[in-house]
C-alpha cells in the first residue's frame, strides 16, 4: 500500500515537473515571424532608426531623455520610458522590438537600469519585450544599419572579424556573415533587399532573403539611400549633385525630383520630405511623389528625419537635446517636440 501511494506521489511530482518545464520552456521560446516581415521603414532606418511606429505605438530615442528608448501613442500622448540607455536603429514586429544599445552615448545613471541591471552598460543588438522588459543582447558588436526582414535580423558591424554585413535569427540562432561588404540593409520589401554596392561598384542590387541571399544588379548608376515603393525605386543620384530621383522599374524611365542637393530625406505614401544644406537654400522642404508642389517646412540645416503616421519628426545640426516635430498633413506649423511634459 506505501509503496503504491509512493508511486502515485512521485508520478504526480514528475508530471508537474514535466509540465512546468514544458511552460519554461514556451514561455522562452521566440515565435518566427512571417518572411515578409520588415522591421521599419527605409526612410526611418536611413535617419538613424529614431523612431518606429508599429500596432498603434510609436517607438523612439527620446532626445530629452538621454536618448533612451520611449514609447507613446501616435498623438503623443501616454509617453513612457523603456530603457536607460542611448537607443537607436529601432526595427520591430509582434511582440518583440530590437535594437542598437551603445554604453559610450549618453545614459542615466546605473541605478536606473531596467532589464538587465547593471550588465546592460555594453553595447550591442538587442531584443526586448514591447515594455523594454527582458532585455536581451543578440550580438556585442558595433553596428551602424540594422533591418528585420522575416525572422532575421540584417545589420552592418563596423569592424573586427565580423566587419560586414551579418544576420542572426530573432531567438540569437544561426548567426554568419553574409558578406565582408559593408552593406546597408534598411531598404526591404517582401523579402528583398535593395542596396547600393559599396567595394565594386554603387549600384542598385536586390539581395532575395528567400534564396540563399542571392544577389543581382537592379540598375545601375551612382546611387545611395534607395527606397522602393509602388513599383519606383527613389534615390540620392550621388553622380549628379547628390539629386533626388525615381526610377520606375519596370520601364527604366528615371524622372529628377530636385536638382537641388539633398542631405536627408523621408517619404511616406503622398510626400518626400528632404533636407538641403546649400548656401542660400539651407532649408527643410516637402514635395509630392512625382517633384511637384515643392514648399519649404523651415529654415535652416536639419538631419534625423524620421515619420510617423501623424508627424514628422527632425533634428537642428549640430544641436543638442532638441528635436522639432510638424504634423504631416501640414495642419499646424513646426513647434519643439517635447515627449516629457506629454
Amino acid at each position: 500500500m506505501k509503496s503504491r501511494t509512493f508511486l502515485i506521489f512521485f508520478s504526480i511530482f514528475i508530471t508537474a515537473i514535466t509540465v512546468g518545464l514544458l511552460i519554461y520552456f514556451i514561455s522562452k521560446r521566440v515565435p518566427m515571424n512571417d518572411e515578409n516581415v520588415v522591421g521599419n521603414t527605409p526612410g526611418n532606418l536611413y535617419n538613424g532608426g529614431l523612431f518606429l511606429e508599429m500596432d498603434g505605438k510609436v517607438y523612439f530615442s527620446n532626445p530629452l531623455g538621454n536618448d533612451c528608448l520611449y514609447s507613446m501613442n501616435p498623438d503623443e500622448t501616454d509617453v513612457k520610458q523603456l530603457t536607460s540607455m542611448n537607443t537607436s536603429h529601432i526595427v520591430g514586429a509582434g511582440k518583440y522590438i530590437y535594437f542598437y544599445l551603445d554604453y559610450s552615448k549618453k545614459n542615466v545613471s546605473n541605478s536606473k537600469l531596467k532589464g538587465l541591471g547593471n550588465v546592460s552598460v555594453f553595447y550591442g543588438l538587442y531584443r526586448s519585450q514591447l515594455d523594454g522588459e527582458k532585455q536581451e543582447v543578440l550580438d556585442r558588436e558595433y553596428i551602424s544599419s540594422v533591418q528585420l526582414v522575416g525572422s532575421y535580423l540584417y545589420y552592418n558591424v563596423d569592424n573586427g572579424n565580423k566587419a560586414g554585413l551579418n544576420k542572426i535569427r530573432i531567438d540569437e540562432r544561426n548567426q554568419s556573415l553574409v558578406t565582408a561588404e559593408k552593406l546597408d540593409p534598411s531598404c526591404a520589401i517582401d523579402g528583398k533587399i535593395y542596396y547600393s554596392g559599396v567595394d565594386l561598384d554603387h549600384d542598385l542590387h536586390v539581395m532575395d532573403t528567400l534564396s540563399e541571399d542571392t544577389s543581382s544588379i537592379l540598375l545601375s548608376g551612382n546611387i545611395w539611400q534607395p527606397i522602393v515603393q509602388n513599383g519606383f525605386v527613389y534615390y540620392i543620384d550621388a553622380a549628379h549633385h547628390y539629386r533626388l530621383c525615381r526610377t520606375n522599374l519596370s520601364s527604366g524611365e528615371t524622372s529628377v525630383l530636385t536638382d537641388s542637393r539633398v542631405d536627408f530625406y523621408n517619404m511616406n505614401e503622398f510626400n518626400i520630405f528632404y533636407a538641403t544644406s546649400e548656401p542660400g537654400n539651407q532649408t527643410l522642404r516637402v514635395m509630392k511623389l512625382d517633384g511637384s508642389n515643392n514648399a519649404v517646412i523651415a529654415e535652416g540645416i536639419f538631419h534625423a528625419l524620421s515619420l510617423t503616421s501623424k508627424y514628422l519628426y527632425f533634428k537642428p545640426f549640430d544641436v543638442e537635446n532638441v528635436m522639432y516635430h510638424v504634423p504631416v498633413d501640414g495642419s499646424d506649423v513646426v513647434s519643439t517636440f517635447l515627449p516629457l511634459n506629454k
